[in-house]
């Protein structure tokens, strides 16, 4: 009797392990590529300072600003943007504007454009799946999720105005994968 109750537990646990990881595969096939999103990661995780309580139970002090981060670490935006010189941005000059994905920046990431209609050239050079999204004055433009090595071209009309452009896909615009885009009459500024 006790040889049929160990076989029937470990036939139970083999079991349940199979169907658990049935369950990860499925996941996995369903976003082939796609970091999950999990929230922003801890300073230390980035070689930041560790934040430690004092002992009376109070919170330790205010950690370092978001401009003192590591290279390489990107803070969620919290309010609007220093302002940006004019320097900073890449003239594209014709209709046709190339990008470049990568985790988790987008290169170039300020773009000055002409008005009318601009195709964009978006070519995922990273590791994972990324989408496009414009978004501004009367336009709402997304394309959908490709994978690495692909590239896909969005059509776009823009008007006179500023635009943002991201990666909307999981977590990927709050790690810094934005950039901002102007349309403008006016040649080089």
């Amino acid at each position: 009797m006790k040889r049929i109750a160990a076989f029937a537990s470990t036939l139970a646990a083999v079991l349940l392990t199979l169907a658990l990881m049935a369950w990860m595969t499925a996941q996995v096939a369903e976003h082939p590529g796609m970091p999950r999103a999990v929230g922003e990661l801890p300073p230390w995780f980035a070689g930041g300072p560790i934040a430690v309580g004092r002992r009376d139970g109070r919170p330790a002090a205010a950690p370092a600003p978001a401009d003192a981060q590591p290279r390489g670490v990107h803070a969620p935006s919290q309010a609007a943007e220093p302002s940006i010189r004019e320097a900073d941005f890449v003239q594209v000059a014709g209709g046709k504007v190339e990008i470049a994905l990568m985790e988790y920046e987008m290169k170039p990431s300020k773009i000055r454009v002409g008005l009318g209609t601009v195709t964009f050239v978006v070519r995922n050079e990273g590791r994972f799946a990324h989408d496009f999204h414009v978004e501004g004055p009367g336009v709402d433009a997304y394309a959908e999720k490709f994978s690495p090595g692909r590239s896909i071209r969005l059509e776009v009309a823009l008007q006179e105005g500023e635009y943002k452009i991201s990666c909307p896909l999981s977590n990927h615009d709050q790690r810094g994968m934005h950039g901002r885009l102007i349309a403008t009459s006016k040649p080089g500024g």
